[in-house]
């Protein structure tokens, strides 16, 4: 108690003062701190400078992975927008919903021309995993554009022809398209299609919806070909929407088939005589 009191009551003049902080020049932000090899065994020295060469390789390819990522990001973006852009055919001319297309296309070349300088050589494999979602959802936009214009599927051979620039007079392919890109993209188009098909059924495009279903059909059979030769899980996993999206435009098609025979079956005489005689007796009562 008494060292207490004596420790209050002693002047500040007599207290140990704290000496100020003080910061040493070091690294920027971000930057692994520098290593001093020359008190280090030469032994030491060997292993430190080899794992060291081993952190720029991975740091330098996890780098290179997340740029791939981004732009296989941003390419699925716009080629959405591209999808939602098509699907206004309904309400817009064909004229402004193509050359509306047309851009965003334009735009998405620009971004798979900035990922094919990450993906030269054998790291056009190497980072496909990452990559394959934009190439995908790409496919799958330029799938719908090509069956709105042409009333076709796709084939890979002008998805890649969509996907080649000229350079010093010589055709080059921005990206390699694997077979199962390829699938997985057009199997994808069944949900597209059926919105498209919804729409032209509120419009009364019989023609549409019939041209749809034509199409719907064949993808389905060359699908149900592919897998019962080849196994693609991811695949397996798309062909319920595809049945899904058949069976809804197969009912759509025939309840408009069966109504417009309804239709036509009707004398139109006999409904303006009963709407005469509804008239009179309106006009009676």
């Amino acid at each position: 108690m008494s060292e207490t009191v004596e420790a209050a009551n002693t002047s500040p003049d007599k207290r140990a003062t704290k000496r100020p902080r003080t910061f040493k020049s070091g690294p920027a932000q971000g930057e692994p701190p520098a290593l001093d090899f020359s008190t280090m065994e030469p032994r030491k020295q060997q292993v430190m400078t080899t794992f060291l060469a081993y952190r720029n390789t991975l740091d330098a390819h996890y780098d290179q992975r997340e740029r791939v990522i981004k732009c296989s990001r941003d390419i699925t973006a716009l080629s959405k927008k591209m999808v939602f852009s098509l699907l206004r055919i309904t309400q817009d001319s064909p004229e402004k919903v193509f050359k509306d297309v047309e851009f965003k296309h334009n735009q998405v070349l620009e971004l798979f021309s900035k990922m094919s300088k990450e993906m030269q050589g054998s790291n056009a494999m190497k980072y496909n995993r990452q990559a394959t979602p934009g190439i995908q959802e790409y496919i799958e936009a330029v799938g719908l554009w090509r069956f709105l214009q042409h009333n076709e599927l796709i084939t890979k051979k002008q998805v890649l022809e969509s996907l080649t620039i000229e350079s010093d007079g010589k055709a080059t392919p921005l990206v390699s398209v694997t077979d199962e890109d390829y699938l997985l993209g057009i199997s994808d188009l069944p949900g597209e299609v059926n919105r498209y098909c919804i729409n032209s059924i509120g419009k009364g495009d019989r023609d549409a919806v019939s041209k749809c279903l034509a199409f719907l059909q064949m993808l389905k059979e060359g699908v149900s070909l592919v897998l019962s030769v080849r196994k693609y899980n991811n695949l397996e996993k798309k062909v319920p929407v595809l049945n899904s999206s058949l069976e809804k435009i197969e009912k759509a098609f025939y309840s408009m088939t069966i109504r417009e025979c309804e239709m036509k079956s009707i004398d139109p005489a006999i409904i303006n005589t009963s709407g005469i005689a509804v008239e009179c007796n309106m006009d009676t009562s």
